[in-house]
Parts: C-alpha cells; sequence; structure tokens
C-alpha cells in the first residue's frame, strides 16, 4: 500500500504547468484531490494521476523543504508500469535527475531559477520556475503553480 493509498484525499490540487521547447509554448492544467501534510517542517502534496491513453496511473508527490540553506522541493513520480522520476529542484543550483519514460530512465540537467512558496497549514500556492536539459542542451523551460485548498467530502 502507498503512502497516498493510506491518506484520505481532503485536500483539492490544482497544477498548471507550462512547458516551453523550441519556442512553442503548452499549457496544461490538472485539478484532481489529494493530500497535504506537514511533517518534521517539511510539507508534502500527494496527488494520483492517470493517462488518459493507457490509464495508468501514477503517484506524484512534491515535498516542499524549507529548512536547509536554500529551499527545495522534490518530485517523486512513482507509475503503475515501475517508472519513476526524482526531480530535485533548488533555487539557483543546477542538479542531475532521474526521468522515467516508457522506454527507460534517461538523466536529465534541472536547473530551478526560482521557487515561491505561499503555502501554510491550510494550503496555499507553489510556484517553481526551472529548465530541462539533455547532454547540457537546453530541452525544455518549465513553469509549475500548485494551489492547495481543503474541499468539503459533502460538496463532491
Amino acid at each position: 500500500m502507498t503512502d497516498y493509498e493510506r491518506m484520505e484525499p481532503k485536500y483539492l490540487i490544482e497544477i498548471v504547468n507550462r512547458q516551453k521547447i523550441d519556442g512553442k509554448t503548452e499549457e496544461i492544467t490538472l485539478t484532481t484531490k489529494g493530500s497535504y501534510v506537514e511533517k518534521n517542517g517539511k510539507r508534502y502534496i500527494i496527488y494520483r494521476e492517470y493517462d488518459q491513453e493507457t490509464q495508468e496511473g501514477q503517484t506524484t508527490t512534491l515535498k516542499i523543504d524549507p529548512t536547509g540553506e536554500r529551499k527545495t522541493v522534490s518530485l517523486i513520480r512513482r507509475g503503475d508500469n515501475n517508472h519513476s522520476t526524482n526531480l530535485l529542484l533548488e533555487q539557483g543550483r543546477r542538479h542531475l535527475c532521474q526521468y522515467g519514460t516508457p522506454f527507460g530512465s534517461i538523466t536529465l540537467g534541472v536547473f530551478t531559477s526560482k521557487i515561491s512558496d505561499r503555502l501554510n497549514e491550510n494550503g496555499g500556492r507553489l510556484s517553481v520556475e526551472y529548465t530541462l536539459d539533455v547532454n547540457t542542451n537546453l530541452s525544455s523551460t518549465n513553469a509549475i503553480t500548485i494551489y492547495v485548498k481543503p474541499f468539503s467530502s459533502t460538496a463532491s
């Protein structure tokens, strides 16, 4: 049983993802139910999403850690098909991270230019701007904004 399956989703999570590749910008918005918890000074946003074509699911966990020298956001994605992604987003730094695809895992460079954390005990907003590169060649420029708010189970 995964962490997500043990937690009752009590939050409405809206993810707005903008990606720019070769001058073309695409924006995708996903709204889903999920969990939002704080443990040991770190905040966790956990939600499930499903591929529209294959209906395979994946659990995404965002771990927001404001406790170090620089704020970090870890994006951990585990799919039903055993594909996994681990991105470390740290403002002003580039990290090499694993990105899972149906063909295997690839290593990407991730440079985070901005993290804006407006989360509190009731939810809020998290925004991250970053680039992805393959062999130091720019692949995409990305901006993700996540809105978290409690929802009433009677309003479903």
